[in-house]
């Protein structure tokens, strides 16, 4: 199946930015006219020129003043990496709130619905209709409006599990991998991790069972799944979940508690730190917990006002401020996949400021090869990590997009791992044991995620730069091996099965 191709802060003084930013709104609103062409975009005046007076449409309202990413980010930088999200976004809600105050106004009088503050973008959501839209396109304080684009669910569809063919004959000969034992033996408790079983392929070929035995799992950190959501009831995923009211964020307020319809969000999660109910583990870090976002309501579309909303989620999960719950990597297996070879900088600033955060923005690279300049947005913006996919031989996959980015001419993808045919977990219904083989850039951006929790345990006074860097390869050289990224020898390893419990991570050489 394949992806879709997306010091402290009291320095800032609210009540005074508050009134900074309405005095500034006021003047901003009494100032010459904009001009409606160019704030318009194209898109969204092609759609208008078309639709019916009375039909209201989705749009996504960007003002003109921005907060300084460098700037916000140097008040954050001190405090401890789980912190700065709340504060950040803390700050951001302020700036925003005080820009927004006339528009917000404007779109009541115009009884505006659907009105949502996107408070990383300083922007507004709303559904309006087209004569409001065009006078709302006036007001000298916005910058666009842009017409909230649906995005669609990936295609559901299973590959066959190569262990278990549709209709097995006495004389078929199954894989060399397959003859090992497809259940956890009884002792184990299966949702929970043991070094004693063996790592599936793909995670086997990163290195990582070494870096378990030196006691790197990735405890201690916790992965964004931003998908079609998890399937908590998995035996492979049930216990990793941090567990808390606001881990688990469904901006269309469907589900309340944490679930998967589809099963993309569940597939990718196994590969990130499911563990050995199948057998083999099949995470890369099956220590780390996961939080989700179910970015696709019950019709399985997702708009951009809701992915705003959602990467703002992943700054500070519980809302809060001084709790520390910012998780350190935010996994995106979405993208504008029907705009290959183009630059969309939609969320350019989302990921700014979840990289000012201290988090990894990895993203699914895209499925649009096998021609060049296929990149995708998000994926190819600054400061995203895209992954591309690897087929059986250790080459880009036909179908994995390359590059060079659209938007910053970097070679793109920027790392790639195992996309081809990758054995993880599947919606289970509470009552199976449910795997499925996945082929796409979505499941080799999982496999980095994994990889980036293990480095984030080991590493984690590192900036997120420095963690990238450590899977890149050097140039001429092949990809390193987890075990090497971090500096470890075989001699490093630990001699027994339960060392990955018991050694710590600052044990390990820096």
């Amino acid at each position: 199946m394949q992806a879709i191709q997306w010091s402290r802060i009291s320095s800032f003084s609210r009540p005074r930015l508050a009134a900074l930013a309405a005095a500034l709104s006021v003047c901003a609103a009494l100032a010459a006219p904009a001009d409606p062409r160019a704030v318009i975009e194209p898109e969204l005046a092609t759609l208008m020129a078309r639709e019916q007076a009375a039909q209201r449409m989705p749009v996504i309202v960007r003002l003109k003043q921005q907060p300084d990413p460098a700037e916000f980010g140097r008040r954050v930088a001190g405090l401890p990496q789980a912190q700065r999200g709340g504060r950040l976004l803390e700050a951001l809600k302020a700036f925003s709130a005080g820009h927004q105050a006339g528009l917000m106004q404007d779109l009541a009088t115009r009884k505006a619905e659907g009105v949502q503050a996107l408070s990383t973008v300083n922007a507004v959501g709303a559904h309006l209709l087209v004569r409001d839209i065009r006078e709302l396109a006036q007001r000298a304080d916005v910058a666009s409006i842009r017409y909230d684009v649906g995005l669609l669910a990936p295609s559901r569809r299973l590959m066959g599990d190569p262990c278990k063919p549709e209709r097995p004959t006495p004389r078929q000969r199954l894989p060399k991998s397959c003859l090992t034992a497809d259940r956890a033996p009884a002792v184990v408790d299966a949702t929970v991790f043991d070094a004693r079983l063996p790592a599936s392929d793909p995670v086997a070929a990163l290195g990582a069972p070494a870096v378990w035995q030196s006691g790197v799992t990735g405890k201690g950190v916790t992965v964004a799944i931003i998908d079609t959501g998890v399937d908590i009831s998995h035996p492979d995923l049930v216990r990793s979940f941090r567990g808390g009211a606001s881990d688990w964020f469904d901006p269309n307020a469907e589900q309340k508690r944490p679930i998967d319809r589809h099963g993309h969000g569940t597939q990718i999660a196994g590969l990130v730190l499911g563990t050995g109910a199948s057998g083999k583990t099949l995470g890369v870090a099956p220590q780390a917990q996961w939080i989700a976002a179910r970015i696709y309501n019950n019709r399985n579309i997702a708009r951009l006002s809701d992915l705003h909303r959602v990467m703002a989620w992943v700054l500070d999960p519980d809302g809060k401020p001084a709790t520390a719950d910012t998780p350190q990597i935010a996994l995106n297996a979405w993208g504008l996949g029907d705009r290959t070879g183009s630059c969309d900088t939609e969320f350019a600033t989302d990921i700014a400021w979840l990289r000012a955060a201290g988090v990894h923005v990895v993203f699914a690279g895209g499925n649009g090869g096998p021609a060049a300049n296929t990149s995708v947005s998000p994926a190819n913006n600054p400061g995203a990590l895209s992954v591309g996919a690897l087929d059986a031989s250790g080459e880009l996959a036909s179908f994995s997009s390359r590059g060079p980015s659209a938007c910053d001419g970097r070679p793109y993808p920027d790392i790639a791992a195992s996309g081809e045919m990758v054995r993880t977990t599947d919606l289970s219904a509470g009552v199976m044991l449910a795997y499925t083989m996945g082929t796409g850039s979505s499941y080799a951006a999982a496999l980095v995620a994994g990889e980036l929790a293990l480095l984030s345990q080991a590493r984690p006074t590192s900036s997120v730069t420095e963690r990238e860097a450590m899977l890149h390869p050097a140039a001429g050289d092949a990809r390193p091996p987890l075990l090497r990224a971090l500096g470890l020898s075989a001699a490093a390893r630990a001699p027994g099965p339960g060392a990955a419990a018991t050694l710590a991570a600052t044990e390990l050489p820096r």
